[in-house]
């Protein structure tokens, strides 16, 4: 038989009576746990990325900056490249895999689910749960506010307009907004880049907007 684990990311469905819950509910009071201390201590800059480090169970890079407070279910499904950037606010519900790039910009108060539960009663009351993973591609950058719905590759150099919401896949090289979000430019055809070394700077004083 499955565990939990496995029934997740096979796209199926967990609930209150799924064999193993009770795995999948200790890890979530861990993560909370490893939470409360990333959101809640001063720390020096090597030490929180220690921690991080610790949450998602492997050494990130040295120039990954995650602004507290974050919020996550486990941190272990969360696999984060070089150079990210995650400003302060954000939610990164890692029910299912969570796939950011290098160089990705995730602006504050931004959220990227991967977790449903079903629209019948009976399964929900149960607590019924399924996820998909979502993967953010190199260099993107999601402005303030977004949120990147179950089952979405963002592609690579793309960026979101803040407050967008975002249901569906998006390709490389464009500009999308809205909710639902849509593409309204595509990079590859246009200069209109903003003056060189601003994101750099963005990036410096660990703010995106």
């Amino acid at each position: 038989m499955a565990d939990v684990w496995e029934i997740l990311r096979s796209g199926g469905e967990i609930n209150n009576d799924t064999p193993d819950k009770a795995e999948y509910t200790d890890a979530l009071l861990n993560a909370e746990m490893l939470r409360i201390e990333y959101n809640s201590t001063v720390l020096s800059a090597s030490d929180r990325r220690d921690l991080l480090s610790k949450i998602v169970g492997y050494e990130v890079d040295s120039e990954v900056r995650v602004v507290p407070p974050v919020y996550f279910d486990f941190g272990f499904k969360i696999k984060l490249g070089k150079g990210v950037l995650v400003n302060y606010d954000c939610s990164l519900l890692d029910t299912g895999d969570i796939t950011i790039g290098d160089n990705v910009l995730i602006g504050p108060g931004s959220k990227i689910v991967t977790a449903s539960h079903p629209f019948d009663l009976e399964r929900r009351r149960k607590l019924g749960t399924s996820c998909k993973p979502v993967v953010i591609k190199d260099d993107v950058w999601l402005g303030a506010g977004v949120i990147v719905l179950p089952g979405v590759t963002i592609g690579a150099r793309s960026i979101i307009g803040a407050g967008a919401v975002v249901t569906k896949d998006i390709p490389d090289d464009v500009v999308a907004v809205g909710n639902p979000a849509r593409v309204i430019r595509d990079l590859r055809s246009s200069k209109a880049e903003r003056p060189p070394g601003l994101l750099a700077s963005i990036k410096n004083r660990g703010r995106v907007k």
